[in-house]
C-alpha cells in the first residue's frame, strides 16, 4: 500500500534565484490529459494507434474483470500510455462494504501490475464518478479522477477529486471546437484540462465520440505542442507534486561550470518524472552543456524577456546537474588511454580568436594546458601526452 496523503497543495521546496521551474513541462501554457474508461474496443483499435502515430500518450482506465486481451494493454503501456485502475467490477464505490471497497481498489491495482511490468498502476478513475473514502483510496493510489466538468488549477486542492469533462454524444464536448476551447481555457489560466472518453464510433461504449473528431483533435495538439503539454493523467500528477516539492540551489559556481542540487522529499520510486528548469546563462556563456549524474540532458537555449536562458528537464534526486560553458563542446577523450601518443578533437569558433585549451577530469576544475593558439573556425588540434585528462574545452578572446 502506498499510504499517501491526499491533497499536498502548495509548494514545499525552495527554488533559489535565478532558477525557475515550469508550471508545466517545457514552460507550456497548460496541461491536457486524455483519459479513456471501460476498455471499449475502439480505444485500442483506433485511439491508441492514433495517439502513438502523433507521438502523444493517453491514459486507459481499465476494469480488470472486463479485460480479456492483456497483450493489447501491454503494447499500449510499452508505447508510453498509462494503464490506470477503473476497479475490478465497476461498482458504485459509495455503496459497497469496507471490505469490498478494499478489494475493488487493491485487487484491480495488483492485477494490472501483474500484467504491466514496465510501470506501476498509480491512479484511479471512480466508476460513476462517485467518491468513496479518500483515506482508503490514498492507501493505493496517488490520485483519482471524477467528472465535475471544470478546469483543474495548476495545483489541485484535492488530488483524489481531479475533475474531467465527459466527452461524446451525451454532453457538449462533441466537436473539434468544443475540445479545443476547453484546452485554450486551461492554457489561458495555467490550468489542466482532463477529457473523459468512453466509446468511439459504434463500439458499444457509453457516450461515443466520433473517430473523425478525435483524429482532428489529436492532430491539433500535435501541431500546438509549444502551447499545450499533452501527457498521461499520472505523469501530470507526478509533475505537479514534484514541481511543488523540489528544492534547487547551486553547490558550486566556478568560472566555466555550475553544479546544481535538484532535490525533493517525495518517494523516488514513484516521483521520478523529469521537471523543467531554467536559468539565465551566466555572462559570457554563449551556450551550455547540461549533464545529470554524468549523463547528458537535452539542454536548450531559450530567450525569456530578451534574456538568454538554458532550459532542461531533470529528475529530482537523480544526481547533481552540471552546467558547463561551451565555447567549444567538451569532448570525451578515451579515458584510461594515457599510453596513446596524442588526443585529437574538434574546436569551432571565431577565426580571429586566440584560444586557450583547458583540461579537466571532472568537468568542474579546469586547468590550462595550451594557450595563444591561433585557429581557423574548424581545426583539429593534437595534444601530445601526458595531457590525458578525460575532458577538454576551449575559451577564446577577441
Amino acid at each position: 500500500m502506498l499510504g499517501l496523503a491526499g491533497a499536498l497543495p502548495g509548494r514545499g521546496g525552495t527554488v533559489a534565484a535565478p532558477y525557475q521551474v515550469g508550471t508545466w513541462a517545457g514552460f507550456r501554457n497548460g496541461a491536457v490529459s486524455f483519459t479513456f474508461d471501460d476498455d471499449c474496443a475502439n480505444q485500442y483499435i483506433i485511439a491508441q494507434p492514433l495517439f502513438q502515430s502523433n507521438n502523444l500518450n493517453m491514459t486507459l482506465f481499465t476494469v480488470t474483470s472486463w479485460e480479456t486481451t492483456w497483450p493489447k494493454v501491454q503494447l499500449a503501456a510499452a508505447a508510453g500510455d498509462e494503464i490506470g485502475s477503473h476497479t475490478v467490477t465497476h461498482p458504485d464505490l459509495t455503496t459497497v462494504s469496507p471490505a469490498q471497497l478494499t478489494n475493488e481498489l487493491a485487487n484491480s491495482q495488483a492485477t494490472i501490475n501483474s500484467y504491466v511490468t514496465n510501470e506501476k498502476c498509480l491512479t484511479l478513475a471512480y466508476p460513476y464518478c462517485t467518491v468513496p473514502s479518500e483515506a482508503v483510496t490514498a492507501a493505493y493510489y496517488i490520485a483519482a479522477r471524477i467528472c465535475s466538468g471544470v478546469i483543474n488549477p495548476s495545483t489541485p486542492s484535492d488530488f483524489y477529486r481531479i475533475s474531467s469533462y465527459v466527452c461524446g454524444n451525451t454532453g457538449t464536448i462533441t466537436n473539434v471546437p468544443s475540445f479545443t476551447n476547453l484546452a485554450n481555457s486551461a492554457a489561458n489560466n495555467s490550468g489542466w484540462c482532463v477529457y473523459l472518453i468512453h466509446g468511439i464510433d459504434n463500439d458499444g461504449g457509453y457516450s461515443p465520440t466520433s473517430s473523425s473528431v478525435l483524429t482532428s483533435v489529436v492532430q491539433f495538439f500535435n501541431t500546438n505542442r509549444s502551447r499545450f503539454w499533452v501527457q498521461t493523467f499520472g505523469n501530470v500528477v507526478r509533475y505537479i507534486r514534484e514541481r511543488n516539492a523540489v528544492s534547487i540551489s547551486d553547490v558550486t559556481n566556478a568560472p566555466y561550470s555550475i553544479t546544481v542540487h535538484i532535490n525533493q522529499t517525495l518517494d523516488d520510486s514513484i516521483y521520478n518524472y523529469p521537471i523543467t528548469v531554467r536559468r539565465p546563462l551566466p555572462a559570457g556563456w554563449p551556450e551550455a552543456l547540461v549533464t545529470q549524474n554524468g549523463l547528458p540532458l537535452d539542454g536548450q537555449i531559450v530567450t525569456v524577456n530578451s534574456t538568454a536562458c538554458v532550459m532542461f528537464d531533470a529528475v529530482p534526486n537523480a544526481g547533481d546537474v552540471l552546467l558547463t560553458e561551451t565555447a567549444a563542446q567538451p569532448v570525451l577523450s578515451n579515458p584510461g588511454t594515457s599510453s596513446l601518443p596524442n588526443f585529437t578533437f574538434q574546436l569551432s569558433g571565431d577565426a580571429r580568436a586566440v584560444y586557450t585549451v583547458y583540461s579537466s577530469g571532472d568537468l568542474v576544475n579546469w586547468s590550462p594546458v595550451l594557450t595563444n593558439l591561433m585557429t581557423s573556425p574548424s581545426t583539429n588540434l593534437t595534444l601530445p601526452a601526458p595531457y590525458s585528462m578525460q575532458y577538454y574545452r576551449a575559451q577564446w578572446s577577441p
